[in-house]
């Protein structure tokens, strides 16, 4: 620990001691897990997350004007382990009050008192020098129920009765033998413990299979597969017995004695699936594990290659459920894990999910844009997004996780700002098997300028072509760059579901640009109403996210997600083309071709909000019209005209990829 600073409490009771007028006794010593770097010690009054308290069982004086307290501490009743990072010492003056008279604080190498085994007492002693100026008015008291130190013990001149039984499991051990932490050792002449030697012999087993560490909030989950017996020649020359978890604190342990052993796994595979989770720690602090696979002989193995190191952190799950069983599309809906509390509709969604829009040029942003004024930066100066010259308007999409799962009628839609959470999916974040911080999709729907599929304010958008046209001009602007992909759209439907809690979007935002019109209307309309905006008539485009015409005005294919000729659904994450070749078999969709308003969907990561069933209608359940035909491509949205069966889920897989028609256009994309 580091030197003790007197708190202003302290230093007003030693001028208290140096007037005379009180005396002080020193009482106890608390022990804090809390993380006091950079705070001001002296002003503390009292010590937070204090994990154990030790009466004060020896006060001496060193010399005139300081005196030396010690306290022992030991785990014969702790069930969670901690880290000491502070010690704070209590003192009572002779009017009976106490305070917290001094700090002692260790942020970079705690020490750690792990909880009991059930046969091992851990402890530590604690020794501190403490300037009070007058000890004279310093009592030495000390109270009877205090545990004796290993220091006072060793300092006893008769005789002490210490091993009951004559046992020697323990730290202290007996008559310079014990057992600890499951290892035989003797004391050396230098006062050292040491490893017994026991014989034995042979070769360690294999490293662990797949080790991994899951992030999670005040927690690290370590996961691994343990090594199979080693068989040469049909002979067995190693039996695997055991792998102990052991953590350490600054850098990875060297070997199993070198930090606290976590836990003995003597059960093959037991963490392999859900791991060993251990709670209680601090966010932001690295912790540093090795695994080490043993043999029935106690040969261990120590390779490198079972270490594994992570600092958790306050990552969220937010979690939408839904009863399909419920056809009200706004009370099937109740939020669960960490959306519990959540507002719908709030800014605080948008904190979670991270996404901004942006001027973008050749794979890189050139500049943040004004979320209520597209046509400017975020410093007020004026960005040009409709001449194609300084780049395209974009909205980017921090990488976050999704699950969706459906058992029966319980539709589960899950998000993590965790970046990699093995429990989640990041298709939308990956490009064929290379992983992507952000996606980038286009404000507007997307016009061709001079053969390249753009995303620029005051265009027509560009329609009557096929989808692989689009695909050829959205690629020309360079390596990244696609049209609207089948998971990037799962991503964003998931985003309103959590933040609009409703299946009918529509009444949730805005009717968008729907009703009674006779063909699509320029781009650049919502440019000034913010990141969310709709409205009821049907008249005006809608926004979504920063995504301009999210449903409505006009259609937009969706590239990565084809149906073969029986309907099994292909989907991709690169590489999109016409036909599905190379892409991934997610099963069969439908037997036959549907269409009308969704109540059902597919229900999977894999294939999201796509239609499994379509007996609603516009004011229940999904409340928009889907469609799975077979052999055919997707577009997505509706267009001018589509009145209620537009909206978040207007999907309809019914096109052949050689279609190109007035009311399809495309989204840029880039990846």
């Amino acid at each position: 620990m580091q030197n003790l600073v007197i708190t202003n409490l302290g230093e007003e009771l030693t001028a208290k001691l140096i007037a005379g007028t009180t005396t002080a006794a020193f009482k106890r010593v608390a022990a804090s897990e809390h993380d006091y770097s950079g705070v001001d010690l002296r002003s503390l009054t009292e010590l937070a997350d204090v994990r154990q308290t030790a009466f004060v069982s020896s006060v001496t004086r060193s010399d005139l004007t300081m005196i030396e307290i010690m306290a022992a501490m030991d785990n014969s009743n702790l069930t969670t382990g901690y880290y000491t990072r502070a010690l704070g010492v209590y003192a009572e003056d002779s009017a009976g009050s106490e305070i917290l008279f001094a700090v002692s604080i260790e942020p970079v190498n705690p020490s750690y008192l792990p909880p009991f085994s059930g046969k091992t007492v851990s402890s530590i002693t604690y020794r501190m020098n403490i300037k009070v100026d007058n000890s004279e008015q310093v009592q030495i008291e000390v109270n009877p129920a205090a545990y004796p130190t290993v220091e006072q013990l060793n300092g006893v001149k008769t005789t002490v009765e210490l091993h009951t039984a004559e046992k020697i499991f323990g730290e202290t051990g007996v008559h310079g033998l014990r057992y600890f932490n499951d290892t035989f050792q003797v004391m050396n002449d230098a006062g050292e413990w040491v490893d017994a030697e026991t014989g034995g012999g042979g070769i360690a087993p294999s490293n662990v299979i797949d080790p991994k560490i899951k992030i999670g909030n005040q927690e690290l989950t370590v996961s691994w597969g343990d090594p199979g017996d080693t068989v040469v020649n049909g002979q067995t020359i190693c039996t695997w017995k055991g792998t102990k978890l052991i953590q350490k604190v600054g850098a990875f342990p060297e070997n199993v004695k070198d930090g606290v052993q976590v836990v003995d796994n003597q059960v093959k595979d037991k963490y392999k699936t859900n791991g060993f989770k251990i709670s209680g720690l601090q966010n932001g602090t690295t912790y540093y594990f090795a695994l080490f696979p043993y043999s029935d002989s106690g040969v261990v193995n120590a390779n490198t290659q079972n270490r594994l190191s992570g600092a958790p952190q306050p990552y969220k799950i937010m979690t939408v459920n839904i009863d399909l069983s419920n056809s009200n599309p706004d009370t099937c809906i109740t939020y669960a894990d960490d959306a519990v509390g959540m507002t719908p509709k709030s800014a605080a969604w948008d904190e979670f999910f991270g996404h901004y829009t942006v001027l973008f040029k050749d794979g890189a942003e050139v500049g943040k844009l004004n979320k209520n004024n597209a046509a400017q930066f975020e410093g007020g100066s004026s960005a040009d997004i409709t001449s194609g010259n300084a780049g395209d308007a974009m909205v980017a999409f921090p990488r976050r996780g999704v699950r969706i799962t459906m058992t029966g009628n319980n539709l589960k839609i899950s998000m993590t700002d965790n970046p990699d959470n093995a429990d989640f999916k990041y298709y939308a974040h990956t490009r064929g098997s290379a992983r992507r911080e952000k996606f980038y999709l286009g404000m507007f729907k997307g016009s061709v300028v001079s053969s390249r599929l753009r995303s620029l304010s005051g265009k027509a958008p560009t329609a009557s072509q096929t989808i692989g046209t689009f695909r050829t001009q959205a690629r020309a602007n360079g390596a990244g760059y696609d049209q609207s992909g089948f998971y990037q759209l799962i991503f964003r439907q998931v985003m309103y579901l959590l933040k609009y809690k409703s299946l009918n979007s529509q009444t949730a935002l805005g009717r968008g640009y729907v009703d009674g019109n006779t063909a699509a209307v320029n781009t650049g309309g919502t440019n000034t109403k913010g990141m969310d905006w709709g409205e009821t008539t049907g008249k005006q485009q809608m926004k979504l996210f920063g995504l301009e015409d999210f449903w409505g005005n006009i259609w937009e294919w969706i590239d990565g997600i084809v149906t073969d000729s029986t309907r099994n659904i292909l989907t991709a994450t690169d590489n999109f083309n016409d036909s599905g070749s190379g892409y991934t078999n997610r099963g069969q969709g439908a037997t036959a071709n549907i269409g009308g308003y969704m109540n059902k969907p597919q229900g999977t990561t894999e294939t999201g909000f796509l239609a499994k069933e379509v007996s609603g209608s516009e004011t229940t359940y999904f409340s928009d019209s889907a469609y799975l035909y077979a052999s055919c491509v997707a577009i997505f949205g509706g267009r001018w005209s589509h009145a209620s069966g537009a909206g978040a889920f207007r999907l309809d897989v019914t096109n052949a990829s050689s279609d190109s028609d007035a009311d399809i256009a495309a989204r840029l994309m880039y990846l």
